[in-house]
């Protein structure tokens, strides 16, 4: 009823297995969170690595039975099947690196914990899911972890507050930066997308991210029309990259709003909505920015800070919850709530050349903090000191 994808290696000091049924689901995100631990993990020699996921598909649709089917599949791999397995093959801990790990192992169990927007931002849910799953299934079995790793100081005491856990059991890892953004970019690879959206390089701003609430997108779009009303011959050419698509959470999700506001502003030119784009061309679109916009209104890390600051691109960010955290002084802060703050923002960086340099060099000192090879070591550190 599994699959094991990766024979485990002999003789090292702890049985890890690790939950991977959520890459069954995942286009991005966890599933690259998890892909570039699991390469790390095993190559540590205290170790002994196993990986475990259901041998059956679990749904993507978004129909009412899709989704209730994919809630029951993930329960019983979850918290029935994955304990069973663990038990077998004698696993002295359990990771889940994505929030959902069983109630009840006979091994330890290490959970990592993102954010807590679930909690932080209640209003964005639903409430039968939240009371009837969330709460009992996914925050009690939190709760009941041996280890929890959080991925910022804010994201361990955003935890702490909500979820009233004793922070001796929390250990903070900052993730890495994937190779592809640390690769050279080919001029033909940006030639190829260039073309396909109608960009030039240096001339566009760049966001990534999902369309959900707390992504802050219409306030960029706001911030945006206003850089336009200015007229000036070296911004009214610059366009607005949006990567990324709609939220799987119809509580969440702003796909509807925003497309409206591109349209009432008249930006459908300027504006350019570019969907899921796959890993090459993405590095391509980061390194040829004019600058990442990622004013965030909640974020428990931010990849796309880091991933500006390694594509060697200017990054404007917000001076809220995780993101100054993350960012140091290499990027430029703003208030995310106030649309002017970001337009001015966007036009002193676009204006000063100067400034642009003292972000690109600072951006290239601060991305040495974040390795997937640091990030690993010290998960199974906190493992080991928790065994």
């Amino acid at each position: 009823m599994f699959q094991q994808s990766l024979q485990p290696l002999e003789n090292k000091r702890i049985r890890l297995a690790v939950d991977t049924h959520h890459l069954l689901l995942e286009e991005a995100g966890t599933k690259r969170v998890t892909l570039n631990l699991l390469q790390e993990l095993h190559k540590n020699e205290a170790v002994e690595v196993f990986e475990f996921k259901p041998a059956y598909k679990i749904p993507h649709g978004k129909k009412i039975t899709d989704k209730l089917l994919r809630h029951l599949l993930r329960f019983f791999w979850v918290h029935i099947q994955l304990p069973l397995i663990c038990y077998r093959n004698k696993a002295d801990f359990l990771l889940s690196p994505e929030y959902n790990t069983p109630l009840f192992t006979s091994c330890k169990k290490a959970v990592i914990v993102h954010d807590v927007h679930m909690r932080a931002q209640r209003q964005f849910n639903s409430s039968i899911w939240f009371y009837c799953y969330y709460i009992p299934f996914i925050e009690q079995a939190i709760k009941r972890a041996d280890l929890i790793i959080t991925i910022s100081n804010f994201s361990k005491q955003e935890t702490i507050k909500w979820m009233h856990i004793d922070e001796k059991k929390i250990a903070v890892v900052y993730w890495g930066i994937d190779q592809l953004f640390l690769n050279p970019v080919s001029e033909n690879t940006f030639k190829s997308i260039s073309a396909q959206y109608t960009i030039e390089k240096n001339k566009y701003l760049l966001f990534v991210g999902t369309f959900e609430a707390r992504k802050n997108v219409e306030r960029i779009i706001e911030a945006f029309e206003l850089l336009q009303k200015r007229k000036e011959k070296n911004i009214s050419d610059i366009k607005l990259l949006i990567v990324g698509k709609a939220s799987a959470s119809q509580y969440s999700d702003r796909s509807i709003e925003i497309k409206a506001l591109v349209e009432k502003y008249k930006l459908t030119d300027q504006v350019i909505f570019c969907g899921f784009v796959p890993d090459k061309s993405l590095a391509a679109l980061y390194a040829n920015a004019s600058c990442i916009l990622f004013p965030s209104l909640y974020e428990g890390f931010g990849f796309p800070i880091i991933e500006g600051f390694a594509s060697g691109t200017p990054v404007i960010t917000s001076d809220i919850c995780s993101m100054p955290e993350i960012a140091a002084d290499a990027a430029l802060l703003v208030d995310p709530y106030s649309v002017d703050d970001i337009e001015q923002k966007i036009y002193s960086l676009l204006e000063s050349p100067e400034l642009q340099d003292r972000l690109i060099d600072a951006g290239k000192k601060r991305m040495q903090e974040f390795s997937w090879q640091k990030a690993a070591q010290k998960i199974v550190n906190a493992v080991i000191g928790s065994k």
